[in-house]
């Protein structure tokens, strides 16, 4: 009998811990911590690649063979990504944690924290990958886009956390959450998914050579058109498909300003517009400045954040849209 009562005793003390645990660990907190971290990353990275430090430590998991090298110079760069990644990838496991012990009935919340440590975990590799084999190409291309990806599948974590809190208890609709129909979410799908693909585009053109095929801007060697070649029609194709996204973002700033006016999609749209204008002045200065390395950090910047706005939006939009009829998940 003492026991068992101990035993109960025993489980009680570690409920009443992991009780107290909670409250620090909202796992609201926990994802909005993993999107600003995730983003330092991302900004972090794109130093290192503008810096060419990338093979200033040229072995993976260690540096120049060793687990803590000299840190000086293009090293120090390195690896502080390095150790800002393992970080990252810690802080994103909190909250997976976090979400699977107090939260599991919040599956958005439980399903994006799970997806988001598969995710750092496979970016991890690619990191490992892209060193060892000397920094090719696609296989930036392709660790750039697992960390946009990345970050997305965080800001919607986030939202699904905070939005689980706004909704009410029962899975009853409530009559006075009414709406207007296709707010926002679609347009802004296609314009982020577009934005992507820009992100994506500019970091191929940077790293194939053709940022600076034409010496000019707007124009392209004074004319309006490429004047041909595999590296100036990367370059037109890039310019041209900043042109389309700038229409999107507008569009979707408009469509959000008339159904409904709700302050986060116009706070996030109007971040996003700033956004937009504040990159394309710095994608000229690339030109203009001939790939600066200040230049090439900030404009990889304010694209991950125009990427992130635009993800919220969408997901926001969506959350509200859902959010009609009953809980997220």
């Amino acid at each position: 009998m003492k026991a068992i009562t101990s035993a109960a005793s025993g489980e009680r003390g570690v409920a009443a811990w992991l009780s107290r645990l909670r409250l620090p660990l909202d796992v609201r907190y926990l994802a909005m911590l993993s999107v600003v971290a995730t983003y330092a990353l991302i900004v972090l990275g794109g130093t290192v690649r503008a810096t060419d430090s990338g093979l200033a430590c040229p072995d993976w998991p260690l540096c120049q063979g060793q687990l803590i090298p000299p840190l000086e110079g293009s090293v120090l760069i390195e690896y502080s990504h390095r150790l800002a990644a393992a970080s990252v990838g810690l802080i994103i496991l909190g909250t997976a944690i976090a979400a699977w012990l107090w939260y599991r009935e919040n599956r958005f919340v439980v399903a994006g924290s799970t997806i988001a440590v598969v995710l750092v975990t496979v970016q991890a590799l690619v990191g490992g990958v892209t060193v060892n084999m000397e920094l090719p190409d696609t296989i930036v291309a392709l660790h750039l886009a697992i960390a946009l990806i990345l970050l997305a599948v965080l800001v919607a974590t986030a939202v699904g956390a905070f939005w689980y809190r706004r909704l009410p208890p029962s899975d009853t609709p409530d009559p006075d959450r009414v709406l207007s129909p296709g707010a926002a979410p679609g347009l802004a799908a296609v314009t982020a998914l577009a934005t992507f693909g820009l992100i994506l585009l500019g970091s191929y053109v940077a790293n194939s050579g053709a940022a600076l095929v034409y010496p000019d801007w707007p124009l392209f060697d004074g004319r309006l058109v490429s004047a041909g070649g595999r590296l100036a029609d990367l370059h037109y194709a890039h310019r041209l498909m900043a042109v389309v996204v700038g229409l999107l973002v507008l569009g979707l700033a408009v469509q959000t300003w008339r159904r409904g006016r709700r302050p986060a999609l116009i706070a996030a749209m109007g971040c996003a517009l700033v956004l937009y204008v504040a990159e394309v002045l710095v994608g000229a200065s690339n030109i203009w400045f001939e790939l600066a390395t200040s230049v090439r950090i900030v404009h990889l910047a304010l694209a991950s954040a125009l990427w992130a706005a635009l993800v919220f939006t969408a997901i926001w939009g969506y959350a509200e849209r859902i959010g009609v009829s009953g809980r997220i998940g």
